[in-house]
């Protein structure tokens, strides 16, 4: 099943370069607890060229990423994306899920690259989404 949920984007400006939060929508009284697990997918830029941001290749490369992972967790229906920090070295996907090792199955099954995608995983018990919630209300989104 497609989720429909819109996105909000906020940018801010540092002494490293721009950052964006891309923060999705959710629907008032979401409840986190049906996806109460955290996975911080962090891709470092591979081919920064001291620009602060990664070259067109890296960036087209990140969209297939998320389109791979999104497509199956949708079809899955045990993880949402929440949000996805771009910042002026690395890009992070948030994701929340009921099923980490589900989750973990379906970055194993996927399509990849010529090589292997760069990306670190961290992850946190957060059944309240106060990760999700902290960003969302500092850009006035809830």
């Amino acid at each position: 099943m497609e989720d429909t949920r819109a996105w909000t984007l906020a940018e801010q400006a540092t002494d490293d370069g721009l950052s964006l939060t891309r923060i999705k929508q959710f629907e008032r009284g979401f409840d986190f607890r049906g996806y109460p697990e955290r996975l911080n997918l962090i891709w470092a830029y591979q081919d920064d060229h001291g620009t602060g941001t990664a070259s067109a290749e890296e960036m087209a490369a990140m969209e297939r990423f998320e389109d791979r992972v999104c497509e199956r967790i949708e079809a899955a229906g045990h993880s949402v994306l929440a949000i996805v920090f771009t910042e002026p070295d690395h890009r992070e996907y948030v994701f929340h899920t009921r099923d980490v090792n589900a989750f973990i199955g379906v970055l194993n099954a996927m399509p990849q690259e010529a090589t292997p995608y760069p990306i670190e995983i961290d992850h946190e018990s957060d059944p309240k989404g106060e990760f999700y919630r902290s960003f969302a209300d500092a850009i006035g989104l809830r």
